[in-house]
């Protein structure tokens, strides 16, 4: 019995000393990494963007795009940005040269299922909406207003 008693404090024992250098190799880590960015600070760049921009890489580049897309929409929401996430989207499509067709895909992508967007698109407004299922459609759209309009005038 007594044997079993210094086996688990001796095992317990080795744990506590493992974790304790753990903990001291972590602080002489940690100094490094103080020193490092000291150097860089003295180099001239910026420690809390590269802080920034380590964070970043570690981050999955799908999680960083929603990140930034939800905060954009925040920031349009309480006027911190003037031009709205899906107009700043839709521009960047367009400066890269894309054709009608190509535009209209990237929309449906932007599209939450169960919701549409009315866009101009090459000139034409286009109606793109996603169904529940997630499938996209674009239609042109014709504003309720001229429709009405149209059904009186072929009435009369």
């Amino acid at each position: 019995m007594s044997e079993i008693r210094t086996e688990a404090r001796e095992e317990l024992k080795s744990y506590i000393e493992r974790i304790e250098r753990l903990v001291e190799e972590i602080a002489t880590i940690k100094d490094d990494q103080r020193v490092l960015f000291a150097e860089l600070k003295s180099k001239g760049y910026d420690p809390k963007a590269v802080r920034r921009i380590i964070k970043r890489r570690q981050k999955d580049p799908d999680e960083i795009a929603e990140a930034e897309a939800i905060d954009g929409t925040y920031m349009h929401a309480i006027g911190m940005a003037a031009e709205s996430p899906l107009h700043a989207q839709v521009s960047r499509l367009v400066r890269d040269g894309m054709s009608r067709d190509e535009v209209i895909e990237a929309f449906q992508m932007l599209v939450p299922v169960n919701g549409e967007v009315i866009a101009s698109v090459g000139g034409a407004p286009m109606r793109i909406w996603r169904t529940e299922d997630g499938k996209a459609f674009a239609e042109d759209y014709v504003p309720p207003l001229f429709e009405n309009f149209m059904k009186k005038r072929g009435a009369a």
